[in-house]
């Protein structure tokens, strides 16, 4: 039984692998430095070619984008149609000149220094400089790119132009695109990393690089020491590094240069020294074994733990099953464990009884308001009858305002669960019974707008009373017109209602039942009169928690 722990273990395949270690070091240090330097320089002078493939990409790609906007404008589509499809709708795409032969010419810029006389200008430096015929473009289009200072800033101009033939009109095009275009061609993924891709003139211009912080060029070597001839060479940078550089050529103005910090070739150096340390090197490889031992007789269980403990979040059965090849340490956390997971399955199972019980009294509960509600309405219906003038208006009132209690609880139950209320069909109920029971001869009122947005009942009830007070106030004058509850979805998750009427009305003044219900709901009043100008506010539609929700109802009973 002393064998039968992890150390015991672990000590044992520890031993095995100790003796050989020593010998094998020298070998392994020689080996693995060479390897390591041809695969850094390998790795590096590749990165660059990769950089120079993805820009390749992207020129072929822009270029065959122009021969189509250039063939659909000589085929007499819409400018502006092409303008924005090929260069508005594309993130970094500023201007578009295509000029053909015996056409107007066809400009879309959204930029307002890139006008016609920038751009023609511009076209005609680009056609007396040397173009090339992309091998990728199977089609008789010479073009080239370019960095140029256009409209006080650097940016990159593609030009495009096909010779007229007797049967298709010749053309030149000229794309102006901004250098953050680049960012994707230019993206050096999510890992960290050691090096900086930049594009950069025949002049040592910075078109667009990644992998610097913004505004530090302390990663280029000192100005005129570029050595356009080489591909790779190492130099002193601006921070006072000393860094590796790769240039490759892009275009006949433009290079593509990486510059990578000699990190990993020291890194190399370090660890052939290291590895040559054969008590070092053993131990390291020594603590190699030691963590496999360790993953095959410690981890595994502990994992095989960490796996029933989440799945019990799914099916809701977590046992770790027993193996006789468990370590006896290890068995009994299992068994540990096991045991806390049956208690706390029994105390979920009460808890979750107790809930059921608590759900369906609080359910019986709000049906019982909602019915009583229902027996008020129809009390105050009946009782009204008796009456005539302010005294039976004050009951149509009262009315109203229950039925909002009402209309609430039945939406908020209208499945059978308590959920919240759809705030469109609750308005439309509300607005229905105002102009029942409040509208007098020549009055009407009626719910315009729409909106998917829901409140807890808490929340909807004084909103409804909130809408009943307010048209109160406005109808109570008497004078013949339509009110009209306008209603949207705003920005932000947020809930918009105002009212207006179809001819000039002065607006009422908020009595104190309406300030405490607009307090109550954190509404905000609105200031544009487009949306109501008899009173506007705006509201979030998230709920509070359950508490707010309590005191809310506690002020709701207060202002009534």
């Amino acid at each position: 039984m002393a064998f039968d722990t992890v150390q015991a273990k672990l000590l044992t395949f520890f031993l095995m692998v100790a003796i050989p270690v020593g010998a094998i070091t020298s070998i392994i240090a020689v080996v693995t430095y060479r390897d390591d330097v041809k695969t850094i320089e390998t790795s590096q002078a590749q990165t660059v070619g990769n950089f120079v493939v993805r820009m390749g990409i992207w020129y072929v790609g822009v270029v065959r984008g122009l021969m189509i906007s250039a063939a659909e404008v000589t085929n007499g589509a819409s400018c502006e149609a092409v303008g924005k499809a090929n260069v508005g709708q594309l993130d970094g795409y500023q201007a578009l000149l295509i000029q053909g032969d015996g056409s107007p010419a066809c400009l879309f810029s959204g930029i307002s220094g890139l006008d016609r006389s920038s751009l023609g200008a511009e076209l005609a430096a680009q056609a007396a400089k040397p173009v090339l015929q992309p091998r990728a473009v199977l089609s008789p289009v010479t073009s080239r790119y370019d960095s140029v200072v256009l409209g006080g800033e650097r940016r990159i101009v593609v030009y495009a132009r096909r010779e007229g033939k007797p049967d298709a009109p010749g053309w030149q095009a000229l794309l102006v695109v901004a250098p953050q275009a680049l960012d994707r061609v230019f993206n050096l993924g999510d890992g960290a990393r050691d090096f900086v891709a930049a594009l950069i003139t025949v002049h040592e211009d910075i078109v667009f690089a990644r992998g610097r912080p913004a505004d530090d060029n302390g990663w280029l070597p000192a100005k005129g020491t570029f050595p356009v001839t080489r591909q790779r060479w190492i130099a002193v940078s601006g921070a006072g590094q000393t860094r590796i550089y790769y240039a490759m050529p892009a275009a006949p103005d433009l290079y593509i240069v990486a510059s990578f910090r000699d990190i990993h070739l020291r890194a190399a150096r370090s660890q052939f020294l290291f590895l040559l340390l054969a008590p070092l090197a053993a131990l390291l490889l020594l603590l190699v074994v030691f963590a496999r031992v360790m993953k095959r007789h410690l981890v595994q269980w502990l994992k095989g733990i960490e796996a029933a403990s989440r799945a019990r979040r799914h099916s809701g059965w977590g046992r770790v099953p027993l193996s006789a090849q468990m370590p006896s340490d290890i068995r009994n956390v299992v068994v540990a464990f096991n045991d806390m997971v049956e208690e706390q399955e029994a105390r979920e199972h009460r808890l979750q009884t107790a809930l059921a019980a608590n759900h369906a009294l609080t359910r019986e509960l709000h049906h019982r308001v909602k019915n009583n509600l229902q027996v008020v309405q129809s009390y105050i219906g009946l009782s009204k009858n008796a009456y005539a003038g302010d005294a039976r208006m004050a009951l149509s009132e009262a009315e109203c305002r229950v039925h909002v209690l009402s209309a609430a609880y039945r939406g908020a139950l209208s499945e059978g669960e308590m959920h919240p209320v759809a705030v469109e069909p609750f308005l439309r109920d509300v607005t229905q019974v105002i102009g029942r029971l409040l509208c007098r001869p020549g009055q009407s009122m009626a719910l315009r707008g729409r909106t998917d947005m829901a409140l807890p009942v808490d929340r909807a009830i004084p909103l409804g009373l909130l809408v009943v007070d307010h048209a109160s106030a406005i109808l109570h004058p008497g004078l013949a017109l339509v009110l009209t509850l306008d209603i949207e979805d705003l920005d932000g998750g947020r809930f918009g209602f105002g009212f207006a009427a179809d001819r000039p009305v002065e607006p009422p003044q908020p009595s104190r039942i309406l300030l405490g219900l607009v307090q109550q709901l954190d509404a905000v009043e609105r200031k544009d009169l487009a949306a109501g100008d008899l009173g506007a506010w705006e509201l979030a539609a998230a709920g509070d928690g359950e508490q707010q929700a309590e005191d809310r109802g506690t002020g709701a009973s207060a202002a009534e």
